[in-house]
């Protein structure tokens, strides 16, 4: 029991020791080094007024107006590209899948085209449109 007391008593005499030896003199201001307070004090420079300052000035700055009167855009003196020129050719098929013409010639085209084309003739050939009355007014 006597052991704990002891160590109580180290554990707060270190602490009271490092209170004031650390923490305590940074909570009292110290005093001038050197020279006494006085003298500081007397060859103290005085003090200057400030200078005065100028007074600002905002002003908004005036855009002038577009004139009523457009000039044109140049125009593009550039030759336009001509559109490409494909010679027509009976029994062939014009492929534009890959963003040019290109024409092929096969005989599978031709009875496909033939197909279609009777079957386009099958499909329409009971179809009549009758002329349209106008209407009074």
């Amino acid at each position: 029991m006597k052991s704990r007391l002891i160590w109580i008593v180290v554990v707060v005499g270190a602490l009271a020791g490092f209170y004031y030896a650390t923490i305590r003199p940074m909570l009292q201001p110290t005093a001038p080094r050197g020279l006494g307070r006085h003298v500081n004090s007397e060859f103290r420079p005085a003090d200057i007024p400030m200078p005065p300052l100028p007074e600002p000035k905002f002003e908004t700055p005036v855009i002038p107006l577009p004139s009523p009167i457009f000039v044109a855009a140049p125009r593009d003196t550039r030759k336009p590209l001509a559109p490409p020129t494909v010679p027509i050719q009976d029994g062939a098929t014009i492929d534009f899948s890959i963003g040019a013409p290109s024409v092929r010639s096969i005989g599978d085209d031709k009875t496909a085209l033939d197909k279609a084309l009777k079957e386009m003739a099958e499909a329409t050939k009971d179809i009549e449109f009758p002329p349209s009355v106008p209407e009074k007014k």
